[in-house]
């Protein structure tokens, strides 16, 4: 008798549980994304499932909150931002205490981006950069996430509908994007952890 067996690779599993979702779910903007990049170092047609994004109720628009990764080897006014990561011109690179512009971004690096800021930020590796609203001293979110993608979903045809959970546990691991503290606390209810804004994803 012959035995033979097989190995299958795991599948990457991004939520533990699911409580809750926006009905219909939302309508991504993808004009501040860079949604029609695709080469051998980075897919971007694709808008990941854990990415967190700020819904409008009103309008039913979901915004990607944006961040990236620091790599090791970046100047103060030059981080290394890993591939995996939507900032354009124009954006601020917010290191957890201060602001940056970026005014240029070189892409020309298999393993990493190369940004270009107006001011000094934190370049140590691992750092996780959100989007800020304002340069200079602070750390104001450009979008306080209130939810995250479901699943991931193509964008590369422009804006798309989007599948947003509001309540749930999410594996960090998993997340394409990395997830700053300011977003894991802001998808937990806040600081105080009370969900008053109906949502309540645990990332872990």
């Amino acid at each position: 008798m012959q035995i033979t067996s097989n190995t299958f690779g795991g599948r990457k599993v991004i939520w533990d549980n699911i409580l809750d979702e926006i009905p219909g779910g939302a309508g991504l903007n993808v004009s501040r994304l860079d949604y029609t990049k695709a080469n051998a170092n980075v897919d971007k047609r694709w808008i990941p499932g854990g990415t967190p994004v700020y819904f409008d109720p009103a309008t039913r628009i979901a915004e990607v909150c944006k961040s990236a990764l620091a790599i090791d080897g970046g100047g103060s006014t030059t981080p290394r931002l890993g591939k995996e990561h939507h900032f354009k011109v124009g954006d601020i690179l917010n290191d957890g205490t201060t602001g940056a512009v970026i005014t240029a971004i070189d892409e020309s690096e298999s393993a990493y981006d190369v940004a270009t800021v107006n001011t000094d930020i934190t370049v140590t590796a691992g750092t996780k950069y959100f989007e800020g609203a304002a340069s200079g001293t602070n750390a104001t979110l450009k979008y306080t996430p209130n939810g995250v993608i479901k699943s991931p979903e193509w964008i590369y045809d422009g804006n798309a509908d989007v599948p947003v959970v509001t309540m749930g546990t999410a594996r960090e691991d998993s997340l394409t994007y990395p997830m700053p503290d300011v977003y894991k606390i802001a998808l937990r209810g806040g600081a105080s952890q009370t969900a008053s804004s109906k949502t309540l994803v645990n990332v872990f």
